[in-house]
Formats: structure tokens, sequence, C-alpha cells
């Protein structure tokens, strides 16, 4: 049996006119049940509804549904009222769904669903230019996108794609990582302007930052740097300006109640006009792969920007996000030395 909850807008469950597009789910048995949130805390889950997903060449039967998406509604009275009356302080409604326990050993479904939303852009709009980088699901390219900022205008933007080899699962993982910009809206936070999740492979649509990730841009200022640009090392005004501007966009993302837990150069991206941003999040980890340290057998940890109680306990939060920033200071005026230089990872 395997349990997955996702949170639907009001906005997408108005959408669909009181319900929610379920895809990509795989052939199997299934049952639903949802309840409403907001800042008041969650409500009552609603009974299961049951459901099958047919496989290929399936015949239908009773509650089979072809084709492996689906349409549920539920009445709005189940959700007590919150979704028609309430005042703002909507957080959105929460489904789960598990693999019937009745079920006959089919394959369960996905730990997450992306669901297309105003944010989709339509393939035949995106032209690729060249390759930037290689990122943690897959190429990083340069384009333009035609019709996204202005009609009938071409935009150069930053294209992140998932391998086509990849699995269905890191496909959605890869959406709704990116998913998580679509909140933000700060000058000092790198941009979301699309997503193109129909076809293969999928697409991020990024605001184009060219001169790259601070970490290489700051190694490329020293003196006896092989790809040296021809620009001076900063000076402690441009030294100032880049952790106020961090700063800046670590404040927005924390007044939005958002921790970034991976703070570090390399996540900050730096624009033409030398603006430093907060890149987008988990999208560059391939690349720096050694400031990363799997430990006791966990997912990869970036141990020498971490503070004492996030390796002890782990403990993320606004302030372990502080500790995190005052070792990109520490990189900012080395020129992105390796903090605790000399040490391994365990010590």
């Amino acid at each position: 049996k395997v349990t997955t909850v996702v949170c639907v807008s009001r906005h997408r469950y108005s959408k669909y006119g009181g319900g929610v597009h379920l895809a990509l789910l795989q052939p199997g048995n299934y049952s639903a049940k949802v309840r409403a949130t907001s800042l008041a805390g969650n409500g009552s889950w609603t009974g299961l509804v049951k459901f099958y997903i047919l496989g290929p060449g399936t015949q239908e039967g009773l509650g089979g549904t072809p084709g492996g998406t689906l349409v549920m509604g539920w009445e709005r009275r189940q959700l007590g009222g919150l979704l028609d009356e309430g005042t703002g302080g909507i957080g959105g409604t929460v489904m789960g769904w598990d693999e019937d326990e009745d079920g006959d050993g089919l394959v369960p479904p996905h730990p997450a669903v992306y669901m297309p939303d105003e944010w989709e852009v339509s393939r035949e709009k995106i032209t690729v230019i060249r390759e930037l980088g290689q990122g943690s699901f897959g190429m990083v390219y340069e384009g333009l996108a035609l019709g996204l900022v202005a009609e009938g205008e071409e935009t150069k933007v930053a294209l992140k794609t998932v391998n086509e080899l990849a699995t269905m699962r890191e496909r959605i993982e890869f959406l709704n990582e990116a998913s998580v910009m679509k909140a933000f809206k700060c000058h000092h936070v790198v941009r979301l302007l699309g997503v193109v999740s129909q076809g293969q492979p999928a697409l991020v649509i990024m605001e184009l930052m060219t001169r790259g990730d601070l970490k290489s841009y700051l190694r490329s200022l020293r003196p006896d740097a092989e790809n040296n640009p021809g620009l001076p090392p900063p000076s402690l005004k441009d030294m100032i300006q880049m952790a106020g501007e961090i700063a800046d966009g670590m404040a927005y993302l924390n007044a939005n109640k958002f921790v970034h837990r991976d703070l570090a150069a390399r996540n900050c991206m730096v624009s033409e006009d030398f603006t430093v941003k907060i890149g987008d999040f988990g999208m560059t980890r391939d690349i720096y792969e050694t400031d990363y340290y799997r430990k006791g057998g966990k997912g990869l940890l970036p141990v020498r920007w971490m503070s004492p109680e996030a390796l002890k306990d782990g403990i993320f939060n606004t302030q372990s996000d502080v500790w995190s920033f005052g070792v990109v200071l520490w990189e900012i005026a080395t020129l992105a030395e390796q903090p605790y230089q000399g040490m391994s990872n365990e010590q």
C-alpha cells in the first residue's frame, strides 16, 4: 500500500469545476479521499472513493478509466464550505490516494503528480540556442521563448531539461521541484518563467543568468584564473553589494515561510548586470557534487554549509539558513575557497 498526498490550490480546484485532474497514474486499483485545509487548520477527510486505472489494451469495466488520467469531483459541502465561503485564508484542498488494499499487486502510483496549470508554455514557442552546462536532472540550455513576456517578442531564457531516459518518478520530481518557485516574485530570487510538461523532454523555463553561478564567477575573478573575464577582484563595496542582494532574497523567502536549506555560493546566480540572486532550488547539485557528503547512508548533505543543529538533529529553519549565509559571506571574501579547507567531510 502506497499513500500519496497532494495539495490542490483553490484556483485549481475551481478550474476543474469542483474537482482535481490526476494525471500520469499507473494502471491499478486506487482509493481517494479529500479534505480542506487553511490557516485555521485541517478539515476532516471525506469517505474513500475507489477507482481503477486500466492498462493499455484492457477492456473497460465498472469504475475503469482508460488512458492513465482521471478527473475526480466531489460535492462542495463535503469541504465544509471553506472553498466557497473562505475569505483569504485558504491554503487549498489536500487530496490523498492509496493503492487499494484489496488490489491485486498492480503498479502503485508515483509519490507525486504534476498537473499542468497557467504556467504551461507550448513547446512550439521554445527555441534552443546552445548548451550552458549540466544540471542535476539533465542539460541546461540557453534558448528563446516567443511571447513569454510580450506578444510576438522573443526573450532569452535558461531551459532546464530532464534526461529523456529519466523515469516518470524523476520527471515529476523535476517539475514539482521547479514548481516551488511559482510562488516567488522578488528581484533577488531567480524567476521561473514557465513550464513545458507536455511531451518529451520536460522543460523548466527560467530567467537567464548570463554570468553563471556565484561560486564559478568569484573563482573567475582570481588574478591567476585562466577564465578571468578581464575584471579586477571585487572591491569591499562590491562584496557588500553581493551580500546585501543575497540577504534581500533570503529575507523574502523567510517572509514567505520558505526555508532554503542549501544556501551556498554555488546556488546563487549572477546576471548580466552583476546582480546576485538566489538560484533555483535543488537544480545545481550535480555540478558541485564534491560539496556534498553522504552521512550515515542518508542523502547528500552540504555539511560545510550546515549549522551544528542541522548536522546533529536534522533541524532546518531560518536560523540554519542564517548560518549558511555566514559561510556564503566567507566564500565571497575568499573568492570561493572551500570552507574548512584541509579538513575532510567527516572532520
